[in-house]
């Protein structure tokens, strides 16, 4: 159920997103929803962004196992991110994107977008920060990949990642 959450939201976004879409896609009783999430939907969508952010950490965690700069790390990262929207036939983009957009400021949702946004930010910054380069680009390098990943789904093409990529290479080997 929270895989297929997971997908919905990452596709519809928040407010397109049904429970009984998610019900129906996972084949979950009505009951088993609200047993394992007594909050509801938003209980629910939690879950199933920290799952879609499982799948980005998973994917940069290839990336950094298989070595190199940070330039080529984070290059295998949007690779990877424009890889997987590809496939997906540019339904998906970023799996927090569109419930960052949409949650209530204040809300556990919106809490849990910026908490996971950080701990990328985060990865980032300690790549860059093992070559000696200021933190700050992290936040420069993030944004890039988000503003591409919106573009890519959007222009249904993997050019504007393609393109992030060499600006992040730029960002990086040049100082």
């Amino acid at each position: 159920m929270i895989g297929v959450a997971a997908d919905a939201v990452e596709e519809k976004g928040l407010a397109g997103t049904g429970i009984n879409e998610v019900l129906r896609r996972s084949g979950a009783p009505r009951g088993s929803l609200y047993f394992h999430f007594p909050g509801g939907k938003d209980e629910l969508v939690e879950a199933a962004v920290r799952f879609g952010a499982g799948r980005v950490e998973e994917l940069m965690g290839r990336a950094a196992a298989e070595g190199g700069s940070a330039a080529d790390v984070i290059e295998r990262v949007i690779r990877g991110l424009a890889d997987r929207q590809e496939a997906a036939h540019y339904t998906k983009g970023c799996p927090v994107a569109a419930v960052a957009v949409e949650a209530p400021p204040e809300s556990d949702l919106a809490a849990a977008c910026a908490e996971i946004y950080a701990a990328w930010e985060g990865v980032i910054a300690d790549l860059v920060r093992a070559e000696g380069r200021p933190a700050e680009l992290a936040g420069q390098i993030f944004a890039l990949i988000e503003g591409a990943l919106l573009l890519s789904r959007v222009r249904r093409s993997r050019l504007p990642l393609e393109s992030a990529a060499r600006a992040v290479r730029t960002l990086l080997e040049h100082p």
